[in-house]
C-alpha cells in the first residue's frame, strides 16, 4: 500500500514537473511575440492581457472543485490544444510581418550574469514571486489555524489579482506618456512591491478582515508580478532579450522556493510573527536598491558605461 502510494506521488511530481517546464518555456516566446506585435505605447496593456490567463483560471477553479480532477484536466488540456492549433497559422503569419534586426555584437551568459540591470530586476521580482506563494499556501493555513474560512480570501485574492494585472498594465501605458517608459515602470514597480508587503502584514495581523485584505493583496501581488515580469521581458538587448528574460524569471522563481521549506523552518521557529519582520526587511531592501537608480534596460547600462569612458578620456 505504501509502495503504491509513493509511486503515485512520484508519478504526480514528474507530471507536474513536465507541465511546469513546458509552461515556463512557453512564457518567454509568448512575451517576445507581444513585444514584436506592439510598441511601448500599448505593450504594457497587451502584456497584462496575456498575464490574466492564470488568474482567470484560478477564479474558475472553484466551479469545478466537485468534479473529478482527471476529467477536468483532460478536457481543459484538449480544449487548449485545439485552440493552439487554430491559432498556429495566424501567429506564424503575424510574426513574419515584422523582423527584429540582429545586433552585430553577440553577448553571452557572462554579460547577463555581470549586469547590475538584470540582478536589480530579478531580486525585486523575487519578492513578488515569494509573496504569491505565501498568499496561496501559507495564508490559508494561517486562517485555518485561526478558525477562519479561507474561501472568501481566496476568491477575492484571485479577483483582485485579475484587476491588479489589468490596472497595472493600463497605468503603465498612461503614465509612460507623462513620465517616460522606464520612469513610470520604476515608480509603479516599487509602489506595487512595497504596498503588497504592507497589506500582507495586515493579513497576518487582522484575520477578521481577510476578505477585503484578500482583494488588496491579490491586486498588488499580481500587479507587482505583472510590472516586474514586463520589465524583465524588455530589459535585455534585442539579441539576448529572451535569454535575459529567462534568467530573470529563473532567479525570481527562487522566491517561490524560499517560500516553501526554508520559510516553513522559520515559521516553526518563530511562528507566523516572522512575516512582519520578513516583510519590513524586504520593504527596506526594495526601497534601498531602487534609490540607486539602476537602469531598467541593459542598453541604458551600456550607454552610461560608454559615456563614462568618454568623460575619462
Amino acid at each position: 500500500m505504501c509502495l503504491a502510494f509513493s509511486s503515485a506521488i512520484w508519478q504526480m511530481e514528474v507530471v507536474m514537473g513536465l507541465i511546469g517546464g513546458v509552461q515556463g518555456a512557453a512564457w518567454i516566446p509568448a512575451t517576445r511575440l507581444i513585444a514584436v506585435w506592439f510598441d511601448d505605447t500599448s505593450y504594457a496593456t497587451m502584456f497584462s492581457v496575456l498575464g490574466c490567463g492564470s488568474t482567470l483560471a484560478g477564479m474558475l477553479l472553484p466551479l469545478f472543485k466537485n468534479r473529478y480532477w482527471r476529467t477536468v484536466e483532460l478536457n481543459s488540456g484538449v480544449v487548449m490544444l485545439v485552440f493552439a492549433l487554430i491559432c498556429k497559422r495566424w501567429i506564424i503569419t503575424e510574426d513574419g510581418l515584422r523582423k527584429e534586426s540582429k545586433q552585430t555584437k553577440e553577448q553571452g551568459v557572462k554579460t547577463i550574469v555581470q549586469s547590475s540591470v538584470v540582478w536589480h530586476i530579478a531580486l525585486v521580482y523575487f519578492f513578488s514571486m515569494e509573496m504569491r506563494t505565501i498568499c496561496e499556501a501559507w495564508v490559508p493555513l494561517y486562517l485555518s489555524e485561526k478558525k477562519v474560512s479561507a474561501d472568501g480570501f481566496q476568491f477575492l485574492y484571485e479577483l483582485g489579482g485579475l484587476t491588479g494585472t489589468m490596472i497595472s498594465g493600463l497605468m503603465l501605458d498612461r503614465l509612460a506618456g507623462k513620465f517616460g517608459v522606464d520612469t513610470s515602470r520604476r515608480i509603479l514597480g516599487v509602489m506595487f512591491s512595497t504596498v503588497m508587503m504592507f497589506v500582507a502584514i495586515g493579513v497576518f495581523k487582522y484575520e477578521q478582515y481577510t476578505s477585503p485584505l484578500g482583494f488588496l493583496t491579490g491586486f498588488f501581488v499580481n500587479g507587482s508580478i505583472n510590472v516586474w515580469c514586463l520589465i524583465g521581458s524588455q530589459s535585455g538587448t534585442k539579441s539576448i532579450a529572451g535569454t535575459v528574460s529567462a534568467f530573470i524569471s529563473f532567479i525570481a522563481s527562487m522566491g517561490s522556493i524560499f517560500a516553501g521549506s526554508p520559510l516553513a523552518h522559520l515559521i516553526h521557529a518563530f511562528s507566523f510573527n516572522i512575516f512582519t519582520v520578513l516583510f519590513i526587511s524586504q520593504i527596506v531592501f526594495v526601497l534601498s536598491i531602487s534609490s540607486l537608480r539602476i537602469p531598467l534596460r541593459m542598453e541604458s547600462e551600456a550607454s552610461e558605461d560608454a559615456g563614462e569612458t568618454k568623460k575619462e578620456r
